[in-house]
């Protein structure tokens, strides 16, 4: 969860100490889809497969929030098992 207030640009993985009740809260899920799934994407839009060392301390290109998600990453151990 990224929250902003109504004076920040920039958002925070945190609640701002300086605001009774933040203005946005934006969330991010981790969905696993079965195999039998697809992504759809519109025509005008595209979907990008990129390496989390390349959105790492990337902000310029991919924004704050998801120049951060390799940060939220690291706090998590993850365990592959293959069906």
């Amino acid at each position: 969860m990224w929250w902003r207030s109504e004076f920040e640009a920039r958002p925070f993985p945190y609640p701002p100490p300086n605001t009774r009740a933040p203005k946005e809260c934006v969330k991010l899920f981790l969905v696993r889809l079965p195999m039998a799934r697809q992504f759809v994407v519109p025509r005008n839009l595209k979907l990008l497969a990129v390496p989390l060392s390349q959105i790492h301390d990337n902000p310029q290109v991919y924004g704050p929030i998801i120049s951060g998600v390799p940060n939220l990453l690291s706090k998590f151990s993850f365990n592959l098992v293959r069906d």
